[in-house]
């Protein structure tokens, strides 16, 4: 991790992500949502490739660790509903989603990938993650930029809807197998491991998820916030 290879893959991370930025709004909705289309096609992909890996190395596919039950998982379960749904509703929670939860959680996967310090940087593990969480940036990026994502407040709390019914079905998978998905036993292996250490289970995901949650209204619904501060200030003025 953080090694050269690593830091190029951040570098041209942001540089892709500068270069959607400026290219979305002049392309058209239209056409930025032909993208996400395919963008959607081949999230799909990531999963199976995958598994059809992990049969032929160790001749089964690992429950523990395979099932689509990570929080980054939601992405491609969202992305298609948020391009190909016809229910308006569906597709503003699922592009909220992917534009709070999904870019976040490309970026972390991106900085914090746990797979570069188990294998080779050019080996499928890594490589296929870094890619998938490259793809999450690109996809929020086209979103939001692409105007096909146009934030609501009532998407405050539907961004995190997806995430909490995730959580609630690796819990009750954590309580029959014992799983780490979504970190429900702590975040094994990972940099939240040493904090959920610190304090019982039920108060570290309260923090994790809890603390998860406000870090998406600052960073993605906080003008929502502000004005209705504002409409409430001038309520008061007027009495």
């Amino acid at each position: 991790m953080f090694q050269i290879p690593h830091l190029l893959v951040l570098l041209a991370t942001g540089i892709l992500a500068w270069w959607l930025s400026a290219v979305a709004p002049q392309a058209g909705q239209e056409k930025v949502l032909r993208w996400l289309k395919v963008c959607a096609v081949l999230a799909l992909l990531f999963d199976p490739l995958y598994w059809m890996w992990e049969l032929g190395q160790y001749g089964q596919i690992h429950l523990d660790t395979t099932l689509p039950l990570y929080l980054c998982s939601l992405f491609y379960m969202m992305l298609p509903i948020a391009v190909f749904s016809k229910r308006e509703k569906l597709r503003q929670m699922a592009a909220a989603n992917v534009c709070t939860m999904g870019l976040l959680g490309g970026v972390l996967g991106l900085v914090f990938n746990v797979y570069l310090g188990r294998y080779p940087f050019f080996h499928f593990v890594p490589v296929r993650s870094l890619l998938y969480h490259i793809l999450m940036v690109a996809a929020a990026v086209l979103l939001w930029r692409g105007q096909v994502y146009r934030p609501q407040p009532g998407d405050r709390v539907l961004c995190f809807v997806p995430v909490g019914v995730l959580v609630g079905v690796c819990l009750v998978c954590n309580r029959l197998f014992g799983w780490d998905y979504c970190y429900t036993a702590g975040g094994i292996g990972t940099p939240l491991e040493a904090m959920s250490r610190m304090m019982p289970r039920w108060a570290f995901l309260l923090v994790l998820y809890g603390g998860l949650w406000l870090l998406m209204q600052v960073l993605f619904y906080c003008r929502f916030y502000a004005e209705e501060e504002t409409k409430v200030s001038f309520r008061r003025s007027q009495i």
